[in-house]
């Protein structure tokens, strides 16, 4: 098991919330998972959320890192 903590970010286009933090939880599940792992399990906490809205293209953008460590 890592004690290292890593950070992770996703983005969501349209504003979703879940969706930015569901593709985050993605990435740290893959970036921890070692050959041969068929039971892994993650922790992890938020660390940031940010975004940007408006503009003449009607942007709508969430971010939201999180810190993640197998365990």
């Amino acid at each position: 098991m890592s004690l290292n903590k890593e950070q992770f970010q996703g983005t969501s286009e349209e504003g979703n919330f879940q969706s930015a933090l569901n593709e985050a939880i993605r990435k740290a599940l893959n970036a921890l998972s070692s050959p041969g792992t068929s039971d892994l399990r993650i922790q992890w906490k938020i660390i940031e959320t940010s975004g940007s809205e408006g503009g003449f293209a009607g942007e709508n953008t969430i971010n939201v890192t999180i810190e993640a460590q197998e365990g």
